[in-house]
């Protein structure tokens, strides 16, 4: 099972302890791709090879990296360094499938039970993500939010389950690297999941 993350800043300790918390409920061994700051690195190493895990996880450490057409804005995008995951596809050339999650999910139950949901996908499905809240009354998309979102409350990209291979045989790179033409970057991503979302979830 490939799990990956993006951490910068002061995201070290909330990554290891979503990580931890991957491996200690997880039933399968585990293969982390942590997109880091390059001075997290050496921390990352020093914690990762030191827990107790031996053949439960294994790990890859990559530098955060951005098409060099546009790299500055890219990551402006979101939080610091949140608009990686869009490379993720192009950057793991040999993962098939993969579970993104943000620094700050906590596991409760084996990463075995989502990643089990692949199976349930149809031929055109690439990936799975929930509701951004479950609640109309109190979300943030459907309150505040001045551009398109999907569905009632939008969708929370915090998790997402992707089948990258499906996802690399579409228009993936044209359409990320394309999307940069545009002044309003920023508001083209909802936009393109509202248009596409239908066709794909």
């Amino acid at each position: 099972m490939h799990l990956a993350v993006v951490a910068c800043g002061e995201r070290l300790e909330e990554t290891i302890t979503m990580l931890r918390s991957a491996i200690i409920f997880s039933i399968k061994p585990l293969q982390f791709h942590i997109f880091a700051e390059d001075q997290l690195h050496e921390s990352f190493k020093d914690i990762l090879d030191d827990l107790p895990y031996e053949g439960k996880v294994n790990y890859t450490l990559y530098p955060i990296t951005f098409p060099s057409e546009g790299a500055k804005e890219w990551k402006k995008l979101f939080k610091p360094c949140a608009s990686q995951r869009l490379f993720l596809p192009l950057i793991l050339k040999d993962v098939d499938s993969l579970l993104y999650v943000d620094t700050d999910i906590l596991f409760l139950r084996p990463v075995d039970d989502i990643w089990s949901i692949l199976r349930k996908f149809n031929s055109t499905q690439i990936a799975a993500m929930a509701p951004e809240h479950e609640e109309p009354r109190i979300g943030w998309y459907n309150r505040f939010a001045r551009h398109p979102y999907y569905g009632v409350t939008g969708i929370n990209s915090g998790v997402m389950l992707m089948n990258m291979t499906r996802i690399r045989r579409k228009y993936f790179k044209v359409c990320v690297l394309c999307l940069l033409q545009f002044v309003f970057i920023h508001l083209l991503i909802p936009i393109l999941f509202q248009i596409h979302l239908g066709q794909y979830f």
